[in-house]
């Protein structure tokens, strides 16, 4: 699936959100994940916060990936 939007800085994104918006699949969410992307609990759901994303894309991790 092709991304179908904009990540902002403000806002909080579920997985599912955050892939279908980015179009990242699972395995390069993983790596991302690995190499610095900053994933967050609260129970069970894990949310990416749109600012640590623009963050993990300013990486020299992220360009590696």
């Amino acid at each position: 699936m092709e991304g179908t939007g904009a990540i902002e800085s403000g806002k909080a994104y579920t997985l599912a959100r955050f892939m279908e918006i980015t179009g990242i699949r699972r395995f390069a969410l993983d790596t991302a994940r690995r190499n610095g992307l900053v994933v967050r609990k609260a129970g069970r759901r894990c949310f990416v916060l749109g600012q640590d994303f623009l963050d993990y894309l300013k990486s020299p991790k992220a360009a590696q990936s």
